[in-house]
């Protein structure tokens, strides 16, 4: 009876494993492969890019299978789980000697991976987080929210709750935000909350992965294991979502529990609140170009030597602090760095030995870690009393700001691991190689280190010798046999054989015995070999066994040193970020702000810190500065005309850029600057659609603005860049002029804004407005030409010399020419006898010219001068009044002054028609 290929004892096997992980692609351990068979085969063959093949072709229901190299499998892992994938990883549990070729190896799954659950951190960026977020949303107008980095061990908490304008039925608006932030790959949440968070954060995380849980899986009553810093009796929302995090990490990765890291609880209102729009407007991550990193904010500021540092600063970077006290204790460090640029050098020097701890300690105690995870851990420990020597000269100034020593430290020095880091040291050889655990390759041994373990020793000796006599067997058998061409060759499964050519068979001693026929050579044994062959095999067997278990010894120990480890890695972190942002200070001239809780947002010179950064790279001339005043209970609201290409974009960012630098404890780049606290930088900058959700630019642009005006406070930070643009220029100057008013007129919002824009009438609102003030970006045209001079001077602007920059652009000459009549056309006023522009051209508009006015007029006639003549000859004062509009410099003249031009010259027509009657 044929057997089918689904019903032999591996693949029941796999069937079985299968059906404990049906939503995993199960990576089934054959030896030095990993194969997936049937759907899980299908599936990710060409995701991996790997050849689909079958097992048993020649059998009625072959199975689809595939494999992928141990050695290699965790870039393949990667791959399937950052589309979105789970991995199941079976390995062989059981040595098979035991089951002594009579029955299947035992295997079990012992790790899943999943989106959040990445196994191994190499190639992620250091300042990414790989965060698994779970959402616990039982209670109405409330959230908790959980996030683990498993590849460093960060796990924090927080509660948010709906604000009063919201329906106290939907998704907390802050928790959306905050998701954005950070931009988790995996969100876990009960199933009938799943399709609503993923509808309202699939715009912002298209490739985020929703894991639906039972309601029972958020209960903190009986979780795996109870870390530091978690209340299992409390009914606290954040508390819930920690424990469905809890749950989820040890069904899929068990291992990890016995080393959970302290939950932390953080809360939104003790930092400033930046959602994605903003983000992207100020390209602090990602620049708007290609995503990438270069030309954003935290590549300037990331001077930093460490993997631990950049993710340290990149923290601060997304979580700005509006406590004036701790941006103070922040400043104060930093200024103690950038003060000591000696001290400051030995430190960095120092750290450099130490490589990303947090990751290093997550990989070393996976079941898949290698022996070189852990010589990079050792390495990294043994780096740690060198950067305690380096800060022993400035300590007492370091860590307490009075001589008292009663306040509390600037920052805390490392503390070492010195008998783990021994352990290390001794137990491995000085470059520990990569072996997957089980493999069978030619390097399995070898990696513990000569006089660690006697027994080891014993063991290497014995096989060493065996194998010593075996490479001198050759030379005597080529000797006693006469066949110059005998050798000895060894092979994993048939062991060592003395191979001969077939055409000197007829020489082989009568001792030897055939052991192996291949097409060319036969191979064969002999007593003494086999003898010395099992003493060989056996001692080299046990010695591998012996290692593997010293092995697994070091990881257990490393894995109870997580918290000394982790709390290490915490401290060079923080070091790395002061030294860092003290060294960023010191190479761009960057000063100290004055943070305060006032209202009052004031720079002297202050500078794009990316902007000023490119122009030195590329050799430009240098950025020009400019100052900045902005206070609720004065000069609210900086109104921003000017033409085009001035710098008008630049200054509202530099602005931005500069409160936000200053709130994460930075220095900044300007000559002064004092920051009343922001909680929250809004910005609505560029153009840009959400094509896929049917909105248009300007419904975005809208959408974005609502969002301003609902939620900016009187503490909060208003970058508006061209409102209204997006529609005709009606609406549009409509919306900026209501806009502009809402936000200066309603009580309890005031927020300190910058409203740049090309509707020049809007500077009229500084006449009525108290709190308006008006400036522009100077510019002056030469020979036809504009040039920008950078400049932001006070008063409004007239005019935005689009043309000139359309020029620069490089539009054909004939229609920069055609645009120049019609602006000249629009600006006089010329209109048809029907009251229309007179923009077209040609037989017809001069037909109809004819035909309404009775001939034709003088060419630039304007409308004004048309209806006085037709009125008849002008008097004296009608003369007068008609020398001032001609003559009137309306480039130079202020809106002050031309309102009370204005008035004079209507009293002069007024009192001569009074007087007339």
């Amino acid at each position: 009876m044929t057997v089918s290929a689904r019903e032999t004892p591996m693949m029941k096997q796999y069937l079985s494993v299968k059906a404990e992980h049906p939503d995993a692609i199960v990576f089934y351990r054959m030896g030095d492969f990993y194969e997936m068979f049937l759907e899980d085969a299908e599936l990710a063959a060409p995701l991996l890019d790997i050849t689909l093949t079958s097992r048993d072709k020649n059998k009625p229901d072959p199975v689809p299978m595939c494999g992928v190299p141990v050695h290699a499998a965790d870039q393949h892992i990667k791959t399937l789980a950052g589309l979105g994938h789970k991995v199941a990883i079976c390995e062989q549990v059981e040595d098979a000697r035991k089951a002594g070729g009579k029955r299947l190896v035992r295997r079990a799954v012992i790790e899943v991976v999943t989106p959040g659950l990445v196994g191994d951190p190499t190639g992620i960026a250091a300042e990414s987080e790989v965060a698994l977020v779970a959402v616990d949303l039982a209670r109405v107008g409330e959230a908790g929210l959980a996030v683990m980095d498993a590849s460093t061990g960060d796990f924090r908490a927080t509660v948010l709750v709906s604000d009063g304008g919201e329906d106290s039925a939907a998704l907390p608006e802050a928790l959306l935000h905050e998701i954005e932030r950070i931009s988790p790959r995996e969100l876990l949440v009960s199933a009938q909350w799943a399709e609503g968070l993923r509808s309202a954060l699939e715009p912002g995380l298209p490739n985020l992965v929703v894991t639906e849980l039972g309601a029972s899986e958020f209960d903190p009553s009986s979780v795996p294991v109870t870390p530091e810093g978690f209340e299992a009796s409390t009914d606290d929302a954040a508390m819930r979502a920690s424990s469905a995090l809890l749950r989820y990490v040890g069904a899929n990765q068990p291992f990890s529990l016995a080393h959970m890291p302290r939950l932390r609880s953080y809360a939104l209102v003790d930092t400033m609140l930046l959602d994605a729009a903003t983000r992207a407007h100020l390209e602090l991550f990602e620049n708007a170009e290609d995503r990438g990193r270069k030309g954003t904010l935290v590549e300037q500021v990331d001077c930093s030597v460490t993997p631990l540092g950049a993710r340290r600063l990149a923290r601060w970077l997304a979580y700005p602090l509006i406590d004036s006290a701790a941006i103070r204790d922040r400043q104060d460090a930093v200024a103690f760095f950038a003060a000591r640029d000696r001290p400051r050098a030995r430190l960095r020097e120092a750290m450099k030995g130490v490589r990303d701890l947090e990751r290093l300690l997550a990989r070393a105690v996976r079941p898949g870690s290698v022996p070189r995870d852990l010589g990079q851990l050792r390495s990294s420990l043994l780096a740690l009393p060198d950067v305690v020597e380096s800060l022993e000269s400035p300590v007492e100034g370091l860590l307490g700001r009075e001589d008292d020593g009663t306040s509390p430290s600037l920052v805390v020095a490392p503390v070492p691991v010195p008998d783990l880091a021994a352990r290390l040291r001794d137990a491995l050889i000085d470059e520990p190689p990569v072996i997957a655990k089980g493999s069978r390759g030619a390097h399995e041994t070898g990696y513990i280190r000569e006089g660690y373990r006697s027994e080891l020793d014993a063991l290497r000796e014995s096989a060493e010798k065996g194998r010593e006599w075996i490479a001198g067997l050759e030379a005597q058998e080529r000797e006693r046999s006469g066949i110059a061409k005998l050798k000895i060759c060894y092979h994993p499964v048939h062991g060592y054989s003395l191979e001969v050519p077939k055409s000197q068979l007829a020489n082989v001693p009568d001792d030897y015995e055939r052991k192996q026929t291949l097409a060319n050579v036969e191979r064969f044994t002999t007593e003494r070999l086999r003898e010395v062959e099992v003493k060989v095999m056996g001692a080299s067997e046990r010695a591998a066994e012996l290692e593997r278990s010293l092995f697994d010894e070091l990881r257990i120990a490393v894995a109870e040193s997580a918290v000394a480890i982790r709390a290490a890695a915490a401290a060079v972190s923080e070091l790395d970020a002061f030294a860092a942002l003290a060294e960023t200070a010191r190479q761009r001239s960057w000063i100290r702000p004055e943070v305060d809780d006032t209202q009052r947002l004031e720079i002297r010179g202050g500078r794009h810190p990316v902007v000023e950064a490119l122009l030195e790279q590329s050799g430009a001339d240098g950025f020009v500065a400019n100052d900045t005043l902005l206070d609720t209970g004065d000069a609210q609201i900086l109104l921003l005309t000017g033409p085009n290409m001035s710098g008008k974009s630049t200054y509202l960012r530099q602005v931005a850029l500069i409160a936000l630098l200053g709130q994460m404890g930075s220095f900044v780049p300007a000559e002064s600057a004092k920051i009343g606290i922001v909680d929250r930088i809004f910005t609505r900058v560029g153009a840009s659609d959400r094509l896929a959700r049917g909105e248009s630019t300007f419904m975005v642009e809208m959408r974005e603005t609502a969002e301003i005006l609902r939620q900016a406070s009187s503490r909060s930070l208003v970058i508006l860049d061209e409102i209204g643009r997006g529609t005709s220029t009606f609406d549009g100057l409509a919306i900026a002029w209501a806009v502009a008013e809402y936000l200066h007129d309603t009580s309890g919002l005031t927020a300190r804004t910058l409203f740049a824009t090309h509707y020049h009438e809007l500077i009229e609102l500084a006449l009525t407005k108290p709190r308006v003030r008006n400036a522009h970006f100077d510019a002056r045209e030469y020979q036809g030409e504009v040039v920008f001079l950078r400049r932001l001077v006070t008063g409004g602007a007239s005019r935005s010399y689009g043309i000139q920059v359309a020029r620069l652009a490089g539009l054909p000459a004939s229609v920069i020419a055609r645009a120049t009549e019609i602006l000249a056309n629009l600006e006089g006023g010329e209109l048809d006898a029907r009251g229309r522009p007179r923009l077209a051209r040609g037989a017809e508009d001069a037909t109809h010219t004819a035909e309404e006015k009775g001939g034709a007029s003088p060419s630039g006639e304007s409308q004004l001068a048309f209806a006085l003549a037709t009125a008849g000859s002008p008097n004296e004062e009608e003369r007068e009044a008609l020398d001032a509009l001609r003559t009137a410099d309306l480039d130079r003249i202020t809106p002050v002054d031309a309102l009370l031009e204005l008035r004079r010259l209507k009293e002069l027509l007024t009192s001569e028609s009074e007087g007339g009657d």
